[in-house]
């Protein structure tokens, strides 16, 4: 019996994943464009037909987690009670669960594209979709609370240090919870 063919959104996500396992594997210097055909089992041109390069390929991965990660936070989000503390203590939650869960191949990939125009635009969409969430969820907890730009840059910056931390096992999941539950409470603005 023939296997049945991918199709294109499939065989992407295939690719994605190997690359993924690639990383966590074996490191982000051992991904390359013909090493992911060569553990697909494809050839090198039906690599070629979704990623233009190895940079297209990492920028791809970056904009997967980046997508789960929100995700995850939606989902977080629908199952919390609607208090402030509750709010804050979800996103906290998620955000350090995504980033343990990816922190290694993330971390590799973010590298790798250092200095990049598109990682650049991307990061800076992907902190503002977060962002705009957690605002959203913060506003709907305390229709006088809200994040400042200062405050949402110094939340974003200390909950993914204390979330690579987590991830490499510096702090335990749990302080980076709770030490970015404590630091969003004492950002956010409720003077309305």
């Amino acid at each position: 019996m023939a296997e049945r063919r991918l199709s294109s959104a499939e065989r992407r996500a295939q690719l994605v994943g190997i690359a993924r396992d690639v990383i966590a594997t074996e490191g982000t210097d051992a991904l390359t464009l013909t090493y992911l055909a060569s553990r697909a089992g494809v050839s090198k041109p039906v690599v070629y037909d979704h990623f233009s390069s190895r940079s297209a390929l990492l920028l791809s991965l970056y904009q997967d987690f980046d997508q789960r990660h929100l995700a995850d936070l939606h989902a977080a989000l629908a199952h919390t009670p609607p208090g402030l503390r509750q709010r804050v203590e979800a996103i906290a939650t998620a955000h350090v669960a995504c980033i343990v869960s990816q922190g290694v191949e993330l971390s590799g990939v973010a590298a790798a594209l250092a200095g990049t125009p598109a990682l650049d635009k991307a990061r800076r969409e992907s902190e503002r979709r977060y962002v705009d969430i957690c605002r959203q969820a913060i506003r709907s907890a305390d229709g006088a609370a809200d994040l400042s730009k200062e405050a949402a840059i110094a939340f974003v910056g200390a909950a993914d240090a204390l979330g690579y931390a987590a991830a490499r096992e510096a702090i335990s999941p749990e302080l980076a919870r709770s030490t970015i539950t404590t630091v969003l409470l004492s950002l956010v603005n409720t003077s309305g």
